[in-house]
């Protein structure tokens, strides 16, 4: 990241503490980069808005948190962050005195990059693509096992059924076919790894 994003990137920090979002936005705005080396989206709004797009969740109550987001998400409720997000990403870019040509296009991603069914743009395509990425990788993928309680099949057949769902951009439904890739040979190492325990009895392994 360049000087302003690195600014914007430790503004943005403090509110990213919620649903380990500072792990998510690390990992969004890598996909985000790899998107943009091939020629998609402008990088002066795709990356101010991969990473300010969560910092919304700051403000949504904990107690209604869980309801928020996930398979049974309540997308009533997810909106609030979406909103909150709009208006601290807003604090932000003023504080940087980012170039107004741009913000507005960047709060109008945030305002919509879970709940709204179209993009409004190519950017917009690359921010919403980035941040779904983000869920087929290692660590979000067996994040998602344990707080959801699905178990990796479960997860795994989830996101498999939505890559023709969520993606916009061809190349976006590669590179989540090639994350499950990795997540299937996990699972199976698990599996394995599973069948390889000691059944039951003596602390040797053999059975009683």
């Amino acid at each position: 990241m360049d000087a302003i994003e690195e600014k914007i990137y430790l503004l943005a920090k403090p509110y990213l503490v919620t649903r380990d979002n500072d792990i998510h936005t690390q990992i969004a705005v890598d996909f985000a980069l790899r998107l943009l080396e091939i020629g998609k989206g402008d990088r002066r709004v795709v990356l101010p808005a991969i990473i300010l797009h969560d910092v919304g969740w700051f403000r949504v109550p904990e107690a209604i948190l869980p309801l928020a987001f996930g398979p049974k998400a309540d997308m009533s409720l997810n909106r609030i962050h979406e909103e909150e997000g709009v208006k601290i990403a807003a604090s932000i870019l003023g504080e940087v005195g980012y170039d107004s040509s741009q913000v507005a296009e960047i709060l109008q991603i945030i305002d919509g990059h879970d709940t709204r069914a179209d993009a409004i743009s190519i950017d917009d395509e690359v921010v919403r693509d980035a941040d779904k990425l983000s869920r087929y990788t290692r660590s979000e993928f067996w994040s998602m096992v344990e707080k959801f309680k699905r178990t990796p099949e479960e997860t795994f057949r989830a996101l498999e059924l939505l890559v023709d769902r969520w993606f916009f951009m061809p190349v976006s439904k590669e590179m989540a076919r090639e994350e499950l890739k990795q997540r299937r040979q996990e699972i199976e190492a698990l599996r394995l790894q599973v069948q390889d325990l000691p059944q039951s009895g003596t602390a040797d392994g053999t059975k009683s």
